[in-house]
This record gives C-alpha cells, structure tokens and sequence, in this order.
C-alpha cells in the first residue's frame, strides 16, 4: 500500500475515532491532513471507501496485537496487562459516536470487524487462561472455554449497541469488568504476583 495512503488512513482513522464518522465531513479530512480533496480522492473514492479501509487496518492492527502475544515472550499477567493497556489508551480516544455510526450507517461492515473480534478475543482469552493456571496464577478450576466465550460475547454485545450513551462506551466501565474478570481468575499466587507488578498503581 502506498505509503500516503497509509498516511491518510491513520490520520482519518484517529478523526472518526474521535468524533464520530458522520460528524467527519471529506473537506474536514483535507484541512487535517493539509492536502487539498482533489489529492485524496485520487487515492480513495469517496467517504464510503476510506471507512472501509480504516477498518481493515484496525483488523491488521488487531492481529498483529495478537499475533505477539501468540509469540509466548511474555507471562500469562503481563499478556493481559499489555492489552488492557492498549485497550485503555484506544478508550481514551474513541468517541462512542464512533461505534453508534459504524453500527447504524454501516452495519454489515460493523458486524463483519465485531464477528473477527469475537473470535480473536475467544482465542487470545482461552490461551491465556491456559498459560496462567500452567504458570499458576489463575484458579485450577477455570473452565477457559466457557469463560474465554463469556468474554468474548459481552464484548460484542456491548459494542453492538445503538445507545452512543450505552453506559459500556465508558472508560471507567471497561476498567471496572477489567478488574473484575481478573480478580475472578487469579489463585491467591495470581493476587501476591499483581501486588508485585505494582500495575495499577503506576497508571
């Protein structure tokens, strides 16, 4: 891919990120690259084209994430700590306008991103869960299938919503199921390794 289109798209995906894909207008998206129309239509062929190819990095994004993970360098905490970290910095920027506009103004292309989610989530979640009661940190007594599903589906559940005020759009919300999944899954080594890891406490 050329390099300014690579170029455009992140910088187009940032503005739909942050205020919404409708509110974002083509004559917005050339005084923020400082680029006139004419220049981005020669790459893209209308509005339509540049959301489906925010999307299809955000899925190049996503499987790179997990594909590092998958690599096996890091504990089962520091893999879950590094996503939520990633997690939460994109919840500092997203808009839920973002996600009430791909769902209503493009719900094939919303499905399509949530059905590949879905399914990175219930994989990344399950070999985790794995690798943690392995490494002895989470509870023996884990069914990682049915917990890797559960998580999985709450996710797209909540991204499925048509409320851009649904209460999961929230930062905090995200933070607080965090919290509560991981407190869930942790043995009492699970809960001595986290104190050491100091995490929360340098956010």
């Amino acid at each position: 891919m050329d390099n300014t289109l690579q170029d455009i798209i992140r910088e187009v995906n940032t503005l739909f990120m942050r205020y919404g894909i409708k509110s974002v207008t083509m004559d917005d998206i050339a005084r923020h690259l400082g680029i006139s129309k004419k220049t981005i239509y020669s790459y893209v062929k209308d509005k339509n084209e540049l959301v489906h190819l925010t999307v299809e990095s955000q899925i190049e994004h996503h499987k790179m994430m997990y594909n590092e993970l998958d690599k096996g360098k890091h504990s089962a905490l520091e893999e879950v700590f590094s996503v939520y970290k990633q997690v939460g910095q994109i919840f500092k920027e997203l808009n839920p306008s973002y996600q009430y506009d791909m769902n209503k103004y493009y719900p094939q292309l919303s499905k399509q991103f949530l059905e590949f989610k879905k399914n990175q989530l219930y994989t990344s979640i399950k070999n985790n869960l794995i690798k943690g009661k392995k490494e002895g940190v989470y509870r023996k007594e884990i069914n990682e299938n049915i917990i890797a599903q559960m998580q999985a589906e709450r996710h797209i559940s909540q991204h499925s919503s048509n409320d851009e005020s649904h209460l999961w759009f929230q930062k905090e919300t995200f933070e607080e199921v965090f919290l509560y999944h991981l407190h869930a899954i942790l043995n009492d080594k699970g809960r001595e390794e986290l104190k050491k890891m100091n995490f929360f406490q340098n956010q």
